[in-house]
Order: structure tokens, then sequence, then C-alpha cells
């Protein structure tokens, strides 16, 4: 058995050989075309996905990968023209996006493996192939400067979503192009190609369905960084991306474009100056725009909890940009994150109820130095009080032991988070201890008794 297998070695080893440089080329070129996702699983408008076609594609792929990785790994790869390689592994790239329903993990797994074989040219031969997919931008001018005025008026990016090439089912993954190349380009060749870079981007971040608008944020944060900041003054274009990303935070889409906060602030950061007012003015945009509208327009009922819950990531977020810059809006944020807490703390509402806490612990710590929280003691123990009764009536009155009581986690973490909130409100004001918990404790021992003994206050009677 042992011979007959280094036999059949010896002969691949030969056929390897003696394969020729066109032989390879065309071999490649024959599986790659296979890999075309067709066009009734590509995702459209309005139209339903078909799991199992996406999954019988996904694992032809996956096969189809594996010959090809293998095949870049002969010698005379390495010496096909970066022109010829383009385009034998341009379906290749396509497939190279971690939130695109016809690709895997396993599948970006091996084409990471592919991509160290590919020549270097390839991130710039892309972008000249690209234009034909994104219509031009009417803020940009023909050198890819913002414009004063867009072109055909305030209402013209309207008509950039009449024209959309690059959601035809035959561009599929065109984004995923668009990101390797940026991503694989030097500060020099990016600020070379900014006017073949930023107007695709622009168009994305532009567009009329949320999932690209973060898909265009996401590719603005892979080449960004490399463009110098006095350039994107020059052009113009700091304030054009930066209007752009804080109107896709006010949408508050459903479900929430997360990281899209994390890139905006990374963008103002690196356009202006720390404590300058104009970085004021953009943050002060966000909190208006997306976490205080935010909770006005969000949807009720199943479908705004999750929204809601990402307006506190946010708030967390400018909290640790702003710091206690947030105590302008301080009459908005403490009743938006304690109004939800009054109705029954159900399993369906309290990652809500989680999230909402935990924010305002955060609100809690980041204002300590100003003194403000003691004027909202008489809210937040209400709501937090009913809160806590409600969660006792829920597991049974002094239960601890109730074997159920640790199974949910959540729910634990809820209680933990209002005893923090009350030792928190009673380092900043000192004065609830002998006041608000005494009367509470008197109230009822059985009821609030553990709650205030967390507090850890030794003037509070047995």
């Amino acid at each position: 058995m042992a011979i007959v297998e280094d036999i059949t070695a010896d002969d691949a080893q030969l056929e390897d050989k003696s394969i020729s440089r066109e032989d390879l080329t065309r071999n490649i070129e024959q599986l790659t075309k296979r890999l075309i996702v067709p066009a009734e699983l590509v995702p459209g408008f309005m139209a339903s996905r078909d799991e199992d076609g996406l999954s019988r594609y996904r694992s032809e792929a996956l096969n189809i990968l594996y010959e090809v990785k293998k095949k870049v790994e002969h010698p005379y790869w390495e010496e096909i023209e970066p022109e010829i390689q383009l385009r034998l592994m341009k379906n290749i790239l396509r497939l190279n996006g971690a939130k695109d329903p016809w690709s895997s993990v396993e599948i970006r797994s091996i084409i990471q493996n592919i991509i160290p074989h590919l020549s270097t040219f390839i991130p710039l031969l892309i972008l000249p192939t690209l234009k034909p997919y994104f219509a031009s931008h009417p803020s940009l001018s023909s050198s890819s400067r913002a414009l004063t005025r867009p072109v055909g008026g305030t209402d013209s990016s309207i008509d950039l979503h009449d024209v959309q090439p690059f959601k035809d089912p035959s561009s599929w993954g065109i984004t995923n192009l668009l990101s390797y190349s940026v991503q694989n380009l030097s500060p020099v060749d990016v600020e070379k190609n900014i006017g073949l870079i930023l107007p695709p981007t622009l168009v994305l971040m532009d567009d009329w369905e949320p999932s690209y608008r973060l898909r265009g944020a996401e590719i603005l944060d892979t080449w960004v960084d490399k463009l110098d900041e006095g350039l994107m003054k020059r052009m113009g274009i700091d304030k054009l991306l930066i209007d752009s990303l804080i109107h896709t935070i006010s949408l508050s889409s459903n479900p929430p474009l997360k990281g899209l906060l994390q890139i905006t602030s990374k963008v103002i950061q690196k356009c202006t100056e720390t404590q300058s007012q104009k970085r004021t003015e953009y943050y002060s945009d966000i909190v208006e725009k997306g976490i205080i509208q935010g909770w006005t327009y969000a949807p009720s009922g199943i479908e705004g909890r999750e929204v809601l819950m990402n307006i506190n990531e946010m708030l967390e977020g400018m909290m640790e940009v702003m710091g206690t810059g947030i105590v302008r809006w301080l009459k908005d944020i403490i009743p938006n994150l304690l109004q939800p807490l009054q109705f029954p703390p159900t399993a369906l509402v309290l990652p809500h109820y989680q999230s909402n806490l935990r924010c305002l612990l955060g609100v809690m710590k980041t204002l300590r130095k100003t003194g403000r929280i003691g004027r909202w003691r008489g809210q937040i123990l209400n709501i937090l009080c009913r809160l806590w009764v409600q969660l006792k009536e829920r597991r049974g009155l002094g239960d601890e032991d109730d074997e159920n009581g640790d199974k949910d986690d959540i729910e634990n973490d809820v209680r933990i988070l209002i005893e923090r909130i009350f030792k928190e409100l009673s380092e900043q004001v000192p004065s609830v201890i002998d006041d608000e918990y005494q009367r509470l404790f008197d109230l009822s021992p059985g009821m609030f008794g553990d709650l205030i003994s967390s507090v850890n206050a030794e003037e509070i009677s047995s």
C-alpha cells in the first residue's frame, strides 16, 4: 500500500511539473467562473432568501476554493501578469465579505490563504474597474472636491437612488472589491487615487438602505487613517463625510448599525482639534439627533427595544468622549432611562431594563463631580423601588434560596445594578442614608432590607 501511495505521489508531482502556464491560467479561470453567484441568490428589495440554494452554493464554493488554493501555490502562478491575476481572482475577492449570505467563515478563511499569493498591484488595478458601478455623487466635483452646493439642489441625493448599478445581481460582492483595494493601498496610493476611492464610498454612505450606509462607513474606516487630515480639509470632504455619518446615526435604523458611532467619533477626532468648537458641535449633533430624537421616534413594542438599547450604547460611548458635557441633556436623559422601568419585569423586557440601568449607573458616575444627580434622587428612588418590589414578587419575598433564583442571569444582574445605583446615590448624596433609605427600611424591612444593607450604611438600624 505504501508503494502505491509513493507512485501516486510521484505521478502527481510529474503532472504538476508538466502543466504549462497557459494550462494553469485556463484551469483557474474555469474554476473561478463557477463562483459567480446566481442572480436568484442575490438578496434584493423585498426578496425572500433561498437558504437551501445558498447552502448548496457555499458548499460548492468551498470545494472550488480548495482547488484554487492548490493551483496558486504552483510556481508558474507568480509569473502571471497582475491584470490576468485580477481577472482570474475577481470572483474570489467578491466572496470575501463577512455579512454576505453567500459567504461563510470557512470560505473567508481559505480566501485569506489565497490572498498572499496575489500580486501587490491588484488593489490599484481594481479601482478603475469600479467606476461603472457607482454614479457620480452630487456633492463632489469632477476632481472629488466638496461642492458648496450639491449639483441639482439639496434633494439631488435622491437621484442617486434612481440608478444604482452596484445593486444589480451581476454586481454581487462589488463592495468587497472596493474594501479589499483600500485595505491594501499605502497612504501615498490612497492620496493619489482619492478620486477613485471617495465617490463610491460616499455613494454607499448616502444610500437609502441602512445596510449599504453601514458598509460605506466601514469602507471609509479602512482608508480614512491613510489620508492626511490637512488634505481632507483643503478638499472640503471632512465636513461632507462627518455630516453623512451623523445623518445615518440620526435615522435610528432597525436593526441598529453596530460600530457606526465608533467610526463617526474616529473621523471627528481626526478632522477637528481637541476641545474645539467644531468638535463640540459635531458631538452635540450626535446627542441631539441620534440619542434625544432617537428616544422620541423609536418604534414602540418589541421593534423599539433593540433600537432603544442601541441608543443606550451610543450614550455610553458619548459619555466616554464628552465626559461631564452630557449634563446639558440631563433633563432628557434621566426620564428616558427611567420611564421604561415602571412596567412589569417580564423575561422579554429584562434585557432592556438591564441596558437602561447600566446606562443610568454610567451617567451617575460620569456626573459625580457636578453634584447634579442629587436633584433626581426622588425620581430614581421612586422607579427603582417599584422595580425592586416587582422583582421581589416575581421571585418570592425574601426567598433567597429559591432553586430557580440564580437561573436567570439577566434578572440577577438587574438586581445587582439596582444595588449599585443605590450605593452610588448614597456616595453622591449621603443624606439619603438617614432620610430616604431609613424610611424604606422602616416601611418594609423584609422587602428592602437586603437592598439597603447592600449600601453598607452603618447608620441604618437593624
